[in-house]
């Protein structure tokens, strides 16, 4: 601490000084603007947000640490919540649709530059995408007259939009490529930056509320990496043809509605992201919990499904969201642990899903977990013996894929323990902490709310996904107590 302290104290601050008095005088102009109608908010705003990108992008070639320029980005990030909450900076704020991608922007320099600064032209490209790329993609959806428009998660976009933010994606990696991609030859050059394009447009499309502010930079980054890494295993040419194929899979599971449109171009990034940083050891398990856990969806009694158009980008990351974060993590900081505890997070996905989805064809009701009292099938915190059996079973079925991995034995005892865990840990959010709403009948009782009806038990803000999220979260942590006690 005390040689932060020193440190601080002895670097030079005129820089941080020029973007700081930069940046507010680029608010207030802003805010000038707005006031006096000089521009609509929607287009002042999005010169302000490429202004700002195109010098972050330059940052890491101006600012010699990552401190001053993060300590920046923490104080707008402060600056726009409280603006958010307290309806100030109505230029950002005051649009016709909700967002909160000026709250987002500074959230993804912050994560790339604490943990990725060495990787400059990583983080310039990917910000300078974020700076042309993005809003260009905007303008083009707002301004060509009758757009082919799309609807994911409530967010109303354009295949124009997306077409233009491909091709102006592609045109920046093509200035960069001699920088993020060295000694490429011609094919493997345009094999990365395609496959690129398509990831970060996929980002784009899929994110909602301004979230592409985070997705957008933070896809570009990775995907460079993973091309480099791919690079030196002299692999590219594999990884594009498995990516491509994984991707033809996925649109058969979204035709045959076991995924939603946002479920397949979600699960299309994940699976590309866990192959290059993971290769086969890691995308083979989450894709057999991928196809094992969509086919036993379809067992039982049809009036015992779920009626719906399949897995949606939410309960894709919500299962592999912890995953994934663990297999990049693995490539950056290298330990084999982190694999087991991948593991144990995706057996306590294929655990849990399997209890509920066997738990259906129980002839006796479940009973919560906590209280014993009897509950209506599929209502969360239930549980059954044959759900039981159902989530042993799942769990278990990941560890196999482990050790026909020749992963160690004793180690995927604890994946398989915790997997199991996992799911009862599930279950136990489910009866306590997840929300619940009963309808105005004061008998049927769901876990999404519905018009008519109010909060019957759990937390507003804890939904299922939240519950998932915590599940496959829970996993690696009791392997790694488990590992610790053995």
């Amino acid at each position: 601490m005390i040689d932060l302290i020193n440190y601080l104290i002895t670097i030079p601050w005129e820089l941080f000084g020029i973007f700081f008095l930069s940046i507010i005088i680029l608010i207030l102009l802003s805010e000038y603007s707005y006031r006096y109608d000089f521009l609509e908010p929607n287009h002042n705003r999005k010169i302000i947000h490429s202004m700002v990108g195109v010098a972050v992008s330059f940052s890491p070639f101006i600012f010699l640490s990552n401190i001053q320029p993060i300590i920046l980005a923490v104080i707008f990030l402060i600056i726009n919540l409280f603006s958010y909450k307290n309806n100030k900076l109505k230029s950002f704020h005051n649009l016709n649709r909700k967002t909160l991608g000026t709250i987002f922007f500074p959230l993804a320099f912050i994560l790339i530059a604490t943990l990725f600064w060495e990787y400059k032209y990583n983080i310039a490209s990917s910000f300078m995408i974020l700076a042309v790329s993005d809003p260009l993609s905007s303008l083009a959806g707002e301004n060509i007259k009758k757009p082919r428009k799309y609807n994911i998660g409530g967010d109303v976009k354009s295949y124009e939009g997306s077409m233009i933010m491909f091709l102006s994606t592609f045109i920046i990696l093509m200035l960069f490529s001699k920088f993020i991609f060295i000694q490429f030859d011609i094919l493997e050059s345009f094999l990365a930056i395609t496959l690129c394009c398509f990831a970060i447009t996929i980002a784009e499309a899929i994110s909602i509320r301004g979230s592409d502010n985070l997705s957008v930079p933070i896809a570009a980054f990775f995907f460079i990496e993973i091309f480099n890494i791919v690079y030196i295993q002299n692999f590219i040419i594999g990884f594009s043809f498995m990516t491509i194929l994984i991707a033809i899979v996925l649109f058969y599971f979204y035709k045959r509605k076991h995924l939603s449109l946002d479920g397949f171009l979600s699960s299309t990034l994940m699976a590309g992201l866990i192959l290059g940083f993971g290769g086969l050891k890691y995308i083979l398990p989450i894709a057999i919990f991928f196809v094992l856990s969509s086919l036993i969806s379809k067992i039982g009694p049809k009036n015992l499904r779920k009626s719906k158009s399949g897995r949606n980008v939410g309960q894709v990351f919500a299962n592999g969201g912890v995953g994934l974060i663990l297999c990049v993590s693995n490539h950056f900081y290298q330990t084999e642990l982190i694999y087991y505890m991948f593991l144990a997070s995706i057996a306590a996905a294929n655990s849990d899903t399997w209890a509920t989805e066997i738990g259906k064809l129980s002839k006796t009701k479940p009973k919560d977990i906590i209280s014993g009292r009897s509950l209506s099938r599929g209502e969360s915190g239930g549980i059954t013996f044959i759900g039981l059996l159902g989530a042993i079973s799942g769990s278990f079925i990941i560890a196999i894929i482990g050790y026909l991995l020749n992963m160690n034995a004793s180690n995927l005892i604890i994946v398989f323990i915790s997997g199991f865990l996992g799911s009862l840990f599930d279950s136990i959010l489910g009866s306590t902490l997840q929300s619940r709403f009963i309808l105005m009948d004061g008998k049927t009782i769901k876990e999404e709310k519905e018009r008519d009806s109010y909060l019957y038990s759990g937390l507003l803000s804890i939904n299922n996904n939240s519950v998932n999220i915590l599940c496959t979260l829970s996993a690696p942590i009791f392997f790694i107590l488990f590992y610790l006690v053995a």
